[in-house]
């Protein structure tokens, strides 16, 4: 098992990052302190996740009252490979929607978010998770480390 303190993203977890775009960030409910998961796209910058989210949503009012999460991500190229990450968060606006822009733009490839996407009354932000503990651990033992070749393979 890779487990790492203190948020080393080692290469192979570079490899997984770079290529997926979404996964399931956790937080703990601010009215009664379940685990509240939800896929998400987000981008990794070096140092910190980069998550943008609407203020009204579920997942803002608990990052407010306790700024800790979860995020995992499944690689898109091997579902036996993941990343788990546990860090703090650090929440900022985004009034003008530009972070919320770039991140759209870095996700689709390039494409603008199409007008309309938010109400005109929502109010963006932003969350930054900083890694603090990292795991990934090999599923099965690593039993079906070469399940990737199998996965996509034509014939």
């Amino acid at each position: 098992m890779v487990n790492t303190l203190k948020g080393q993203i080692k290469p192979e977890h570079e490899a997984v990052l770079a290529t997926t775009v979404i996964g399931c960030l956790s937080t703990l409910r601010h009215k009664d302190q379940r685990i509240s998961t939800n896929p998400i796209s987000f981008l990794w910058n070096g140092s910190e996740f980069e998550i943008s989210t609407l203020k009204g949503r579920m997942k803002y009012r608990n990052l407010v009252d306790r700024p800790q999460a979860t995020l995992c991500v499944v690689s898109a190229q091997d579902p036996m490979h993941y990343v788990e990450v546990r860090g703090s968060v650090r929440l900022e606006d985004d009034p003008d929607r530009a972070l919320f822009t770039a991140h759209f733009r870095k996700v689709s490839g390039g494409i603008d978010p199409p007008d309309g996407m938010d109400s005109p009354d929502a109010e963006r932000a932003m969350i930054y998770l900083t890694p603090e503990q990292v795991s990934s651990p090999a599923m099965y033992g690593g039993q079906f480390d070469d399940f990737s070749d199998k996965f996509h393979s034509d014939s």
